[in-house]
């Protein structure tokens, strides 16, 4: 609720497929950023987040996410940054 008064756009996937199956869906849909909810996220109040582009982002508060989603929204950028963590371009990631 907070993300669509922040003008984001939603979908929440409650169904009952399994996680990877889950995630395989919403990069085949072309979902560029996913956040993955579970017992864990629950108990410390953040979430799992995927970019489509770049993979696994790590585990951000929900308000550090949320706000960097409408900055990089307001500029029409890819968002390369989650609160002080900069993420880095596939292309690095590849030279790994």
């Amino acid at each position: 609720r907070k993300a669509k008064r922040m003008g984001l756009r939603v979908d929440v996937d409650r169904g009952t497929e399994r996680l990877g199956k889950q995630i395989r869906n919403a990069e085949k849909a072309r979902v560029p950023i996913m956040a993955v909810v579970g017992m864990k996220e629950m108990e410390s109040g953040s979430l799992a987040v995927r970019s489509r582009k770049l993979g696994d982002l790590g585990s951000f508060s929900i308000d550090d996410l949320l706000e960097e989603l409408v900055r990089a929204d307001d500029e029409a950028i890819e968002m390369t940054t989650i609160g002080a963590i900069e993420v880095k371009a596939e292309e690095e990631k590849s030279e790994e």
